[in-house]
């Protein structure tokens, strides 16, 4: 190496990561970060789990700090651990970044080294998707950070002082100008993509409750004679499907009211005109007194389940009868499907709404 630009501990950078992806929850304790910081020393003891980025640019400025700083914002699942520079090659420089790309497991020892995966959680794609992504993405970063080398400066005549250091000052405030206009071009650049992807996941995310909704109820659901049989659930997964039961309500309501706004609208076949039409015979099985109900059907669930509180990477659980389970996932799949279905009119509203102004652009 010729020169080490930015360095942190292993373990530290590796906690770090690892704060972020237990994030959703909640914060990690004294005893748990002690238990990540043995785990990954042994495991680093017998191997090197760091993988490294290598730049080849060529002979201009490269601005590293902003770019390290980009790759943090963009890679959270990556503990970066070094940045440094390596003896030129074939005229270009050579950077060097070295990271542990870490994933989050809900079962076992819940952090694990592994590249594809670290990735595919990270931008909820393929693994195959998620490496040309975070290719790309790098790629698009170095390029924002570096400009091509400058032509050599004019020699200029002789001056006076008093007129170089007006010079000088004048020259110092167009470069923190310039710079300031880079950053915030940057900053932009970086939203707009992290939007666009969002804007993409988001988008999946619904249409797939819509589906996965039209599915539960499509499916014959018969009495079982083991209902009153006592199972046993994640906490995590019991959370998650009462607080949509919960929910269900307000979603009913929000869900009228679109509805509502969007009975007059032409919907066109690209609309999910099917989707829609099995979403309408659904809900038409089930009446608003119905739904006024399920707060209190929650209440007496949630009387009857027995949590359990266990030590960390021993999950916590809950052990509930299994009407009572199959009671919640109805629930949770008609709170999947008013969402998608809200989600699909909120959409038709905007694009409703945003057609007279596009109109009156092309016009102009």
């Amino acid at each position: 190496m010729k020169d080490e630009l930015d360095s942190t501990e292993l373990l530290v950078a590796i906690e770090k990561a690892c704060e972020y992806l237990y994030a959703p929850e909640g914060s990690l304790s004294e005893g748990q970060r002690e238990k990540i910081r043995n785990h990954f020393q042994q495991l680093f003891q017998w191997m090197d789990g760091s993988y490294h980025l290598e730049l080849l640019l060529e002979p201009g400025e490269f601005d590293w700090q902003s770019f390290y700083q980009a790759l943090r914002q963009f890679f959270p699942q990556f503990a970066w651990l070094k940045a440094q520079t390596e003896e030129p090659k074939y005229g270009r420089q050579m950077y060097r970044f070295d990271f542990v790309p870490l994933v989050f497991h809900k079962s076992g020892f819940p952090f694990a080294v592994h590249l594809e995966d670290s990735l595919a959680q990270q931008f909820a794609m393929t693994s195959a998707e998620a490496l040309k992504h975070g290719e790309q993405l790098m790629q698009e970063l170095a390029e924002q950070n570096f400009s091509s080398e400058r032509k050599p400066k004019k020699v200029l005549p002789p001056i006076k002082k008093a007129e170089k250091k007006t010079q000088e000052v004048a020259s110092s405030v167009d470069l923190v100008q310039k710079e300031e206009i880079k950053q915030e071009t940057q900053s932009k650049a970086r939203l707009r993509a992290v939007n666009q992807k969002l804007e993409m996941v988001i988008e999946k995310l619904e249409l797939s409750m819509l589906y996965s909704g039209i599915q539960y109820f499509s499916q014959e659901h018969k009495e079982e004679n083991d209902w009153d049989k006592r199972i046993k659930i994640s906490l995590r997964e019991y959370t998650y499907l009462l607080q949509k039961g919960k929910f269900l309500e307000q979603m009913w309501n929000l869900n009228g009211e679109l509805v509502n706004k969007t009975e007059k609208m032409t919907v066109t076949g690209n609309k999910l005109v099917y989707e829609r039409d099995q979403v309408k015979q659904i809900k038409a099985n089930l009446s608003a007194r119905d739904i006024h109900f399920v707060i209190y059907e929650c209440q007496v669930i949630e009387s009857r389940a027995k949590v359990h509180a266990r030590p960390w990477f021993r999950k916590p659980y809950v052990k509930l009868m299994k009407m009572d389970y199959d009671n919640l996932l109805g629930k949770a799949a008609y709170f999947d499907l008013l969402q998608g279905e809200s989600s699909l009119l909120e959409k038709m509203v905007r694009e409703q709404k945003d057609a007279p102004a596009k109109n009156a652009e092309e016009v102009g």
